[in-house]
């Protein structure tokens, strides 16, 4: 099994995180990407107050169309904050594999903050997706010390154990989650940003008006 893990809080999921998971999927030859919504992030805020379910409602709606694609309800349905590696360790139980972590490069420059961050490292590969907005930076800026345990290759980085870091760039959509809340505070239509049945729990459930 080659297992993708996609985590974040999906406040909605749209069009752009959709499309790059699809390109990164086709790369990495993927047999599957697990869409993890969390349910309190450490790390930012939920705006809106968008309660987990709803979110993990809308996330379904989204993938039903594609067969590589699926949603878990782990970190909606654990109490307390959401921690990465905790996922990690659950999708490493229950599919007996060291799965491929997705991340945009934006999250992957502050990857030191994250809780057990050293051993992130032991447990997955981390595919870092380009964004407009965030730079690369030299992965000792970004690890530290815990950057001398990793070798170059020729898509990235590896270290002793075998587990990877690799750079993918994706195509960028000029669209956001901030942007969609946005558009239905106002009223105004969030079709083509969102998938089709998703669209339509949204607007009938007026989550985010």
């Amino acid at each position: 099994m080659r297992l993708g893990i996609f985590g974040g809080t999906f406040n909605p999921v749209h069009i752009g995180h959709l499309r790059a998971c699809e390109e990164v999927r086709e790369l990495l030859d993927l047999d599957r990407v697990v869409f993890v919504p969390s349910c309190l992030p450490p790390h930012k805020d939920l705006d809106g107050g968008v309660e987990g379910a709803q979110r993990l409602e809308i996330v379904r709606l989204s993938l039903k169309d594609n067969p590589h694609f699926e949603v878990s309800s782990f970190e909606v349905e654990r109490p307390g904050s959401s921690y990465s590696i905790h996922t990690i360790e659950h999708m490493r139980r229950m599919y007996g594999c060291t799965p491929h972590f997705i991340l945009g490069r934006d999250a992957f420059n502050e990857i030191s903050t994250w809780y057990e961050a050293p051993r992130l490292f032991d447990l997955a590969h981390f595919v870092v997706m380009s964004r407009p907005d965030a730079p690369g930076r030299p992965l000792e800026d970004v690890l530290g010390s815990s950057a001398a345990r990793f070798r170059r290759t020729g898509r990235g980085f590896a270290n002793e154990l075998g587990n990877e870091i690799v750079f993918v760039d994706v195509t960028a959509y000029a669209v956001s989650s901030s942007q969609i809340r946005d558009l239905c505070r106002q009223g105004k239509s969030i079709r083509y940003l969102v998938a089709g049945d998703a669209h339509a729990y949204i607007t009938r459930e007026r989550i985010y008006s």
